[in-house]
């Protein structure tokens, strides 16, 4: 394990805290399509209530690869983040844990009620594959905020 590194605790944590989730497949010429959306993560998968009609939802059903990153810093020495591959599936509303409803609700809505089932969404649960992190601050100590 390289030095800078996250340890699995510091990995959840991050991955925990942070709000985005670039997520790429791969489009019908070929091309890396690369978006961002908005995850919970619970049970080491990345969930998130994905929209039906964007472009990534008919990719994805249709077996895309998918990778991901999320990241955080503003300077150098502060970055760190977490990429890899994904192994993906979409949910039924039904089948989608309380505590995955309710940490979406509060992380983003700011509301400890679950969320609904909506016509226009769908959960995509994502387990990583083939995962890499780093923490720079571990190279060049903590920063001040």
């Amino acid at each position: 394990m390289s030095k800078l590194a996250m340890t699995p605790e510091e990995r959840d944590r991050f991955l925990t805290d942070e709000r985005v989730l670039r997520l790429a497949t791969t489009d019908d010429e070929g091309w890396p399509a690369v978006v961002p959306v908005w995850f919970v993560w619970h049970d080491g998968a990345f969930w998130v209530w994905n929209l039906t009609r964007a472009k990534r939802t008919a990719r994805l059903e249709a077996g895309t690869r998918a990778a991901f990153v999320v990241d955080g810093g503003q300077e150098y020495v502060e970055l760190r983040g977490v990429s890899g591959r994904l192994d993906y599936a979409f949910v039924p509303d039904e089948e989608v844990p309380l505590e995955v409803r309710r940490g979406f609700s509060m992380k983003y809505f700011g509301s400890d009620h679950p969320l609904e089932p909506a016509d226009h969404h769908r959960w995509l649960r994502m387990t990583p594959t083939q995962v890499a992190s780093w923490d720079f601050r571990k190279q060049y100590g903590p920063t001040e905020a």
